[in-house]
């Protein structure tokens, strides 16, 4: 809770950190009455509520490992571009610490694999000072990637857009689209891949970084929803 309240204190609130609240608050409860909570749940309907509600919580957790079961670098360093996708930035317009760690993670491939174009994507903040895209072409080229070397996206909204706007940039650029490498937390793996096959990468590889611990927790509850989402309408 005391974690929840210093991020959102920092601006930074998000559906991970409802959901980790909304646990929180259960958890208290749930101590405090006890005795009250086992009483009214030895049978009937509220033994049947208590089989489902532990049901649903072990089919969350499952979906947890599930999806940290991708989190791990599958780039082999001669790929054609690497796709930098936006999260946030702070109220200055700089990277907000999640997007930093992308950006590091794609300078650390770009040290490797030179001649490899950078596609930056993501529209305004939501402090609407800068699009994500800029900043981070900003932070790179400062960090001695050229500038020639990135194309930029300042459209996207959303995962799906990313995908898709960067593969007409790419292509626009007479890039192929078959080995391409995007950069993203351990988190978010699995349902990015999936994006970028839906938006016709024939080969994607990926790049995981590391996630702050303070907001590694809420993000993972958030990405579960996304992925359920995406699972039941297909976006």
């Amino acid at each position: 809770m005391v974690n929840s309240v210093v991020l959102i204190i920092r601006k930074s609130f998000t559906l991970g950190l409802a959901i980790l609240i909304c646990i929180s608050v259960f958890r208290f409860v749930l101590g405090r009455y006890l005795d009250f909570w086992l009483a009214i749940t030895q049978s009937g309907i509220g033994f049947i509520i208590k089989i489902l509600f532990l049901m649903g919580v072990g089919f969350y957790l499952s979906l947890c490992i599930y999806v940290l079961s991708f989190a791990h670098n599958s780039a082999e360093y001669d790929e054609n571009a690497i796709i930098v996708l936006g999260c946030g930035l702070e109220e200055d317009g700089t990277p907000a610490p999640t997007l930093k760690n992308r950006l590091d993670g794609c300078l650390k491939y770009f040290d490797k694999n030179p001649d490899c174009y950078v596609v930056v994507t993501g529209g305004y903040s939501r402090f609407n000072n800068t699009t994500e895209a800029s900043a981070m072409k900003k932070y790179l080229t400062e960090k001695g990637v050229p500038a020639d070397r990135i194309l930029t996206d300042e459209g996207a909204t959303n995962t799906k857009e990313n995908f898709q706007n960067s593969v007409k940039l790419l292509k626009e650029k007479g890039i192929s689209t078959d080995n391409i490498c995007y950069v993203t937390n351990s988190f978010h793996i699995y349902r990015r891949g999936v994006y970028a096959d839906m938006c016709g990468f024939e080969k994607i590889t990926a790049i995981s970084v590391k996630t702050d611990a303070a907001v590694f927790i809420p993000a993972v509850l958030r990405e579960v929803c996304g992925v359920l989402r995406m699972k039941v309408f297909g976006y």
